[in-house]
């Protein structure tokens, strides 16, 4: 089953394509988006992103040092079919799904996917999303495990793969895991973590479509609920709040406390629901 893969222009999916391609999965091709919208940030997200260079340089410092290990292993896409775009939902792209017959579509780290270009992909196969999130729980960004962190909800650090939809990682669960931690990790290892178990979760989904095995299907409802976050919610007070749990209270008693109350999506889990794929 030929795969396309939608992805954004940084490292960590760059990277996630070539483990995608060495794992044996199709890979017929690749759009990356530079991500580039008509609309300005908010005021508000634009100040918390400056705020975030003093008050959050912690995290920064974290998320750049992970791109620099996968900009230093994987500088270049792998030798596949690709197109760039300025935006995921630029016309070239449904065109490049059409002309690569495409029969899955693989998306990570792009804007938000119009209901038009789902459809498109659909019609030609299936369509799924990594969010490195726990959903239903933790949904949004800029980041959620430094959104976990914010909350000191650490039982809560962990991934997902779902159908898409045309919401905010709100689509029907594939899979859903929590990252194995040991609570002794860095802020730095802690990311590093988190996006490693994000690739191979996500690859391991891929393998089993396009395989054409039956995958679960699970709406998030029947799991429970959470929040979506956004880039304007990340204040300073956030920022601080997540510096202070992290230092206080990270640690091998925590990593799992409420993990109990965590229900999971997947064949690997507990909790596992059956789906029709």
């Amino acid at each position: 089953m030929s795969l396309v893969m939608l992805i954004g222009d940084a490292p960590h999916q760059i990277a996630l394509c070539h483990k995608v391609l060495e794992s044996g999965c199709d890979l017929s091709g690749v759009v990356v988006s530079k991500n580039r919208l008509a609309t300005r940030p908010r005021v508000s997200s634009f100040g918390n992103r400056v705020a975030g260079r003093v008050v959050g340089s912690p995290f920064v410092r974290a998320w750049q040092h992970m791109l620099t290990g996968y900009a230093a292993s994987y500088p270049t896409l792998p030798r596949v079919r690709a197109l760039a775009v300025p935006e995921i939902n630029a016309p070239e792209t449904a065109a490049f799904l059409r002309r690569t017959q495409a029969r899955l579509v693989g998306v990570s780290g792009t804007n938000l996917l119009r209901p038009s270009l789902i459809e498109s992909a659909r019609s030609q196969g299936g369509i799924v999303n990594l969010h490195t999130g726990l959903s239903p729980y933790i949904k949004g960004g800029p980041n959620c495990t430094n959104w976990c962190l914010a909350r000191g909800d650490f039982a809560l650090i962990g991934n997902s793969v779902m159908w898409i939809d045309a919401g905010v990682d709100s689509g029907n669960l594939i899979a859903t895991e929590r990252t194995v931690l040991s609570g002794t990790e860095t802020l730095e290892e802690l990311h590093v973590k988190v996006m490693e178990h994000a690739h191979a979760l996500y690859v391991d989904v891929l393998q089993r479509i396009t395989a054409g095995e039956n995958v679960p299907n699970v709406p998030q409802d029947e799991v429970g609920s959470g929040r979506t976050y956004g880039s304007a919610d990340w204040t300073p007070r956030q920022m601080l709040r997540a510096r202070l749990h992290f230092v206080r209270s990270f640690s091998p008693q925590t990593v799992t406390a409420g993990a109990a109350q965590v229900r999971l999506v997947g064949d690997r889990c507990v909790g596992t629901r059956p789906g029709n794929g």
